[in-house]
C-alpha cells in the first residue's frame, strides 16, 4: 500500500480516538487489543506489619489482578520479591505463619548443634549477652544486635529456582528492592545481583540489623529514603499503580509519654514526609490502600497470621474500586502460568564447601541432610554437622549458598571471624528471694580469650560475686585440629555459707572457703557431650560453725580424682521444649592423693522435656550418693531445697551425705515476646519429692518431704525470670523471684 492510499486511513484512526478515546478506567482490558495496561504493584515497610502484603497478594489473584512489576521496601521487598520470584501467596503465608521468628530475626544457631562448652556459659551467666573487647578499641558494640545469617538463610532456601538470575527483569515478575547507602544516605535501588542479598539489605534496620554489604557500600533499610516507592514503579514502565502503605501511623500527643515513643514518632514523621511525596505521583486511575494492621507492632513477627488475615480482608473490602484492574479469567490464568516457579520439596544437601580467609575446603556428607531454615529442630543436623568441621573451629557462619552440580544440592559456607571477636567479656546476675527473708544475690562475671594458639586454645575466668564468691580460671588446649581431644589446667576458690540441717534434724552452718587447682583431659563428643577426667588439689577451711561440728578441723587438705561425663541436647537453656540434659559425676578423695578424708561419691541428674502443642512435661531427677570408703566429711555433702528443688524450703536447707530428688514439671507458654525481648511467657506448675539420709539404707519412703510450686515465668533477653509460690511438707510456703535458670548446669553453678 503506497503512502498516497493509507492517508484517509491514518485520518479515520485520528478521528476515531478523538471520539472513543482509550481510558486507563474499567474498560482499559476490553479497548486495548495489542496489549492491557501494565500494572504496577507498591509495597511499603513497616516492619512485622508487613505480613499484611500475603494477605494483600492473596486478595488480588482472587480478583484476578495480574502484576507486571514490583517494587518494595524493607518487608515489602522481602514480601514483593519472593511473589516476584514466582512463590505463591499460599507458599508465602504458610512459610510465614510456621517460621519460628525468634530463630530467625537471630545469630542463634540451633542450640542442640552448639558445643557443650558454649552452653554451659549460658548456664554459668544466665544469658547469652557477650561483648568483644581488645586493648585497642576497648569494649567491641555489634553493628547491629543481629547480622541476619538466619533470616538470610531463609531467602536463600525460599529463592533457590532465582538462584542464577542476576538480572531482576528476567524474575517471572519484574522486581526492584529499595535500601539505603548508609555512608552517604543515598537511595539505593536494586535490580540486578542477588535475589537474596537485595531482599536483606532493604530490611536491615539500623541498630537492629548489621548493614548489608553489596559493591562495597553499607547497606540499610530502605524506608530511610522510600518507604513507598512510587516513582520507582513508575520508572519500570507501570500505565496502572496499586500501592499499600503498612507503616505505623503517627501517635497521638496522648501516646507520646516517654523517650522511645518519641524516638519511634521522629523517625515516622521522616518516613512519612517521603511518603506523602510518593502518594502525590499517583494518577488519577491508580489505587492507594494505607492498612490498619490493629494491635501488631513493627517487631511483632510472631503476629504474622493476624496481620496476614488483616491485609487480605481489607483489600477485599475494596474489590469493587479495584475491579477495574481485573483481567478475564483465561487471561489471567495465562500470567499464572508464566509466574508460578515450581520448588522443590525438600533440599537435600550432599555436600559442604567452606570457604574462609585461609581457603576453600569441600566435605562429602555420608548421608543427604535437608536444608531446612524455618524450624531449628530440623536445621540441627545440618548445623551440627557444620559446626563439627575442622575449618569452622575458628569461624561463624557469615551466609550460606545454595549450588547445584550433576543434580546434586551443594552448600557453600561462607565464613567470618566470630562476632565478639577473639576476646570477649560477659555478664549477668543470680538473684533468689524467698519471702521468709532468705535473699542470694550475685553478680557473674567472665571474660575469655579464645584462638591463643593454631590449635584453638581459650583461657577463660569466671568470677561469682555477692552472698557466693566463687572464681575460675581455666586454660582449655585443644590437642588436635577437630578440636575433639583437649587438655585443661585450672585455678580456683570458693567462699560461700553452708545453712541445712540434716537426716538427724541437726542444724549445720558453718562457712566454707576453699581455694585450689587441678588439670584435667577429656575429648569431646559431638557437639553435645563431653567426658573428662583429672586430678585436684585444695585446702578449705571451716569457720563460724553452728551444730555438731565440734569434731572437724578448721583447715582441710584436699586431693583428688575425678570422671565427668555431661551431654545437653536441649533446644534451650530455659523453657526447654526439646531434647535432654544428663550429667553424672564420680569423685574420689583418697589420701595418697594428698587429702585428709577418704571416700567416693557420686552426683547425677537427668530430665528431658516432653511436649505436645503448647504444653510441656518435664520429668527430672537427681541422686547425690555415698559410694564407698568413709563418711563424706561435713565439706562435701549434698544439698536439697529451694524453687523446684523442694519448693517451699530455702536453698541448700537439707543436708547430708545421701540425696534422692525426683520432680515433674508443667509449663505452657501463654505469650509469645518480640524476638527483640525474649521467646515468652509460660505459666507452669510442679510436683516434687526428696530426701536426704546420712546412708542409702536409711532412705524409707515415710521420710519422703513432697512439695510443689505454681510460677509465672518468662525467658528474656537477660535471661530467665522466675515468680512463684512454692509449698512443702509441713507447712513450710514461700513467696520466690529468682532470676536465673532454675536447673544449674555451668561448670561453676552447681
Amino acid at each position: 500500500m503506497d503512502s498516497g492510499s493509507r492517508f484517509p486511513l491514518t485520518v479515520l484512526a485520528c478521528i476515531a480516538a478523538l471520539v472513543f478515546p482509550l481510558s486507563r478506567g474499567s474498560h482499559a482490558q476490553e479497548t486495548i487489543a495489542t496489549r492491557r495496561p501494565k500494572i504496577g504493584l507498591v509495597l511499603s515497610g513497616g516492619g512485622a506489619r508487613g505480613m499484611a502484603h500475603i494477605g494483600v497478594l492473596k486478595a488480588l489473584e482472587e480478583m484476578r489482578i495480574p502484576i507486571d512489576c514490583i517494587a518494595g521496601t524493607s518487608i515489602g521487598a522481602v514480601v514483593g520479591g519472593l511473589y516476584a520470584s514466582g512463590m505463591s501467596p499460599g507458599e508465602i503465608e504458610r512459610w510465614a505463619r510456621d517460621a519460628d521468628w525468634n530463630f530467625l530475626l537471630s545469630d542463634a544457631v540451633p542450640r542442640e548443634s552448639e558445643q557443650l562448652r558454649t552452653k554451659q556459659r549460658d548456664f554459668d551467666l544466665n544469658q547469652k549477652l557477650e561483648l568483644g573487647v581488645s586493648l585497642r578499641k576497648g569494649v567491641k558494640l555489634p553493628a547491629g544486635l543481629v547480622n541476619g545469617r538466619n533470616v538470610m538463610a531463609a531467602l536463600r532456601q525460599l529463592t533457590i529456582p532465582a538462584r542464577d538470575i542476576r538480572d531482576f527483569d528476567r524474575l517471572p515478575i519484574p522486581f526492584r528492592a529499595v535500601a539505603t547507602d548508609i555512608e552517604t544516605g543515598a537511595m539505593v535501588v536494586l535490580g540486578e545481583g542477588d535475589l537474596a542479598g537485595a531482599m536483606r539489605a532493604s530490611m536491615s534496620v539500623p541498630a537492629a540489623f548489621a548493614p548489608y554489604v553489596i559493591d562495597g557500600h553499607l547497606l540499610v533499610d530502605g524506608s530511610l529514603t522510600s518507604n513507598l516507592p512510587v516513582q520507582i514503579v513508575k520508572d519500570m514502565g507501570a500505565d496502572l499503580i496499586i500501592a499499600f502503605d503498612v507503616n505505623t501511623p503517627l501517635k497521638k500527643a496522648a501516646e507520646l509519654d516517654d523517650a522511645v515513643a518519641i524516638a519511634d514518632q521522629m523517625l515516622n514523621l521522616f518516613i512519612e514526609k517521603e511518603t506523602r511525596v510518593q502518594i502525590a505521583k499517583l494518577a488519577p486511575d491508580d489505587f492507594y490502600l494505607r492498612l490498619k494492621v490493629e494491635d501488631v507492632g513493627k517487631s511483632e513477627f510472631t503476629k504474622a497470621a493476624q496481620g496476614i488475615d488483616s491485609g487480605y480482608e481489607q483489600v477485599m473490602g475494596k474489590r469493587e474500586a479495584l475491579a477495574r484492574f481485573s483481567s478475564a479469567p483465561k487471561r489471567f490464568q495465562e500470567f499464572l502460568a508464566g509466574h508460578r516457579v515450581a520448588r522443590p520439596a525438600r533440599v537435600m544437601v550432599s555436600f559442604l564447601r567452606v570457604q574462609t580467609p585461609a581457603g576453600e575446603t569441600e566435605h562429602a556428607l555420608r548421608e543427604p541432610i535437608e536444608f531446612q531454615t524455618n524450624d531449628p529442630a530440623r536445621f540441627a543436623p545440618l548445623q551440627s554437622t557444620i559446626n563439627g568441621l575442622e575449618p569452622m573451629q575458628k569461624f561463624d557462619v557469615a551466609d550460606y549458598e545454595v549450588i547445584d552440580r550433576a543434580g546434586a544440592y551443594g552448600l557453600v559456607i561462607k565464613t567470618r571471624e566470630r562476632k565478639s571477636g577473639r576476646n570477649t567479656v560477659g555478664f549477668g546476675i543470680d538473684f533468689a528471694y524467698r519471702s521468709s527473708g532468705e535473699t542470694d544475690a550475685n553478680l557473674l562475671l567472665s571474660y575469655r580469650m579464645a584462638e591463643l594458639n593454631s590449635l584453638g586454645a581459650e583461657w577463660t575466668t569466671f568470677l561469682s560475686l555477692g552472698d557466693a564468691n566463687r572464681g575460675l580460671t581455666e586454660w582449655y588446649q585443644p590437642l588436635d585440629g577437630a578440636r575433639r581431644l583437649f587438655l585443661a589446667t585450672r585455678a580456683f576458690f570458693a567462699s560461700e555459707f553452708i545453712d541445712g540441717i540434716d537426716d538427724a534434724g541437726q542444724p549445720i552452718r558453718f562457712r566454707l572457703q576453699t581455694v585450689g587447682a587441678g588439670i584435667d583431659a577429656g575429648v569431646r563428643i559431638g557437639q553435645a557431650g563431653e567426658f573428662r577426667f583429672g586430678y585436684a588439689r585444695a585446702l578449705s577451711k571451716i569457720g563460724r560453725r553452728l551444730g555438731s561440728l565440734d569434731d572437724v578441723p578448721g583447715t582441710i587438705e584436699r586431693g583428688w580424682a575425678h570422671a565427668d561425663f555431661t551431654v545437653d541436647m536441649l533446644d534451650a537453656q530455659s523453657f526447654a521444649t526439646r531434647g535432654y540434659y544428663g550429667r553424672a559425676s564420680v569423685v574420689a578423695s583418697r589420701e595418697e592423693f594428698g587429702a585428709d578424708d577418704n571416700y567416693t561419691r557420686l552426683e547425677s541428674e537427668f530430665y528431658k522435656p516432653l511436649t505436645f502443642g503448647k504444653n510441656t512435661l518435664v520429668p527430672r531427677v537427681r541422686a547425690g550418693l555415698k559410694l564407698g570408703g568413709g563418711d563424706i566429711p561435713i565439706y562435701d555433702r549434698f544439698q536439697l531445697g529451694g524453687f523446684l528443688q523442694l519448693s517451699g524450703l530455702a536453698r541448700g536447707d537439707l543436708y547430708d551425705q545421701n540425696a534422692l530428688f525426683a520432680e515433674l514439671i508443667y509449663y505452657r507458654k501463654i505469650v509469645d515476646l518480640s524476638p527483640a525481648i525474649g521467646r515468652g511467657i509460660y505459666l507452669g506448675a510442679s510436683i516434687e519429692a526428696g530426701e536426704v539420709a546420712a546412708d542409702v539404707g536409711d532412705f524409707t519412703s515415710g521420710d519422703i518431704i513432697y512439695g510443689g510450686s505454681v510460677f509465672l515465668g518468662a525467658d528474656t533477653l537477660i535471661g530467665p525470670v522466675h515468680l512463684g509460690v512454692g509449698l512443702s511438707e509441713g507447712g513450710e510456703s514461700a513467696v520466690y523471684l529468682q532470676f536465673g535458670p532454675v536447673f544449674r548446669a555451668g561448670q561453676h553453678q552447681r
